[in-house]
């Protein structure tokens, strides 16, 4: 009889031990996907962030005709970042359009030897 309340005992712990562990795993897995959600739209937003600004930069130096060299630089760079996140489309057109302007040569960016 000894045996049998232990045997009961242990079996109890046991499921319980279990059910905690599997609703863990169901708390784990949610916050996971929403951790997941959270971040497709931190990119989403910074995507359409880069988009803006480099569509906005392009247009404004079309119009003006010369872009500074630092201003060509900042493009670069944010094309490289854009194209990370999965980024192409129209900025390759606009890219493309760019590599075509006239670039004026600054004192801002120095290069040392």
């Amino acid at each position: 009889m000894t045996e049998t309340i232990i045997k009961t005992g242990i079996s109890f712990l046991v499921t319980g031990a279990l059910g905690y562990l599997i609703g863990q795993l169901k708390n784990y897995k949610k916050k996971l996907k929403d951790k997941e959600e959270e971040h497709a739209l931190i990119k989403e937003g910074l995507m359409t962030l880069f988009q803006t600004n480099m569509t906005n930069t392009f247009y404004a130096y079309d119009k003006l005709g010369d872009v500074p060299d630092y201003v060509y630089q900042s493009w670069c760079n944010s094309l490289n970042i854009y194209e990370k996140f999965g980024g192409d489309g129209y900025i390759h057109t606009l890219d493309a359009k760019m590599k075509q302007k006239h670039f004026t040569k600054t004192d801002i960016l120095k290069v040392e030897d």
